[in-house]
Formats: structure tokens, sequence, C-alpha cells
């Protein structure tokens, strides 16, 4: 029996509790193309979820991030159904820090926008099911 793919993803809020998210690339045969989400990646052979999220933010950004907290674990059932684990920071990265090195761009949305925004569904359920109410309480 072949293991399931897994995914792990971080999503920056701002100190204002707003998300600092990236966009995909809009290129035939990715995942979402020209969707908003946190910045993330596959899992490689070896690897913990926590080192894929450094490692793609790194790969992505040019940041190191090394105190994201693990918010979520979800299937993207509309997608390859990989088990994606979700990450998040506050208030520790800015747009000005972040070196895009893949995707179309970065920009900060009100969580309260996401509504209006292409993010793929898992990534939604994620922020609106398991963040929000994490960020409620803060």
């Amino acid at each position: 029996m072949t293991a399931r793919a897994r995914g792990a993803m971080l999503v920056v809020v701002t100190a204002d509790h707003r998300l600092l998210l990236h966009l995909r690339d809009d290129i035939p045969g990715i995942a979402y193309p020209a969707h908003w989400a946190g910045f993330g990646g596959a899992v490689e052979e070896g690897e913990t979820v926590e080192q894929t999220v450094r490692r793609e933010m790194e790969e992505e950004t040019g940041i190191v991030v090394e105190d994201a907290v693990l918010f979520a674990e979800l299937a993207d059932e509309e997608g390859d159904g990989r088990l994606v684990s979700f990450f998040y920071v506050v208030g520790t990265i800015a747009p000005d820090d972040v070196d895009l090195r893949e995707g179309a761009g970065v920009a900060v949305h009100a969580i309260e926008d996401l509504d209006d925004l292409a993010i793929p569904p898992f990534v939604r359920r994620a922020i609106h099911s398991h963040l929000v109410p994490l960020l409620e309480g803060t």
C-alpha cells in the first residue's frame, strides 16, 4: 500500500491579524494556478512536515522560520487528496521581508476579504475553521 502524499503550508499572520499570502504562478499543470495560499509544498522523502515548511519558506521567500505552530491537518479533497499540515506565525514577517523566488506575488489580505479571493477550498477551510478561532482568542 502506498503512503498518502503529504504537504506542509505556512500561513503568515501580521501583527494586526491580516494574512500575508502567496499568489501561485498561473502555469498549466500545477495545483491551483493563480490562487492565493500560504507558502509551502510537498514533503520530501525523509522529511518531517516541520522541516518541509521551513525548507519551502526559505526556498520561496528567503526567510528562515523557526517558530511556526501547527494549527491543522486537512486533506485536499478537491485536488489530489494529499494531507497538508498547516502552520502559522504571527507578527514576525512583513511583506517587505519577502524576497519572492517562486510564485507570482505576495499581498496582505484581511480575513473578511478572503471569500472574494481565489483560494484552494482546503486552504479556505483550514483558515476559517481552525486559524480564525485561534486568532480570535488572542
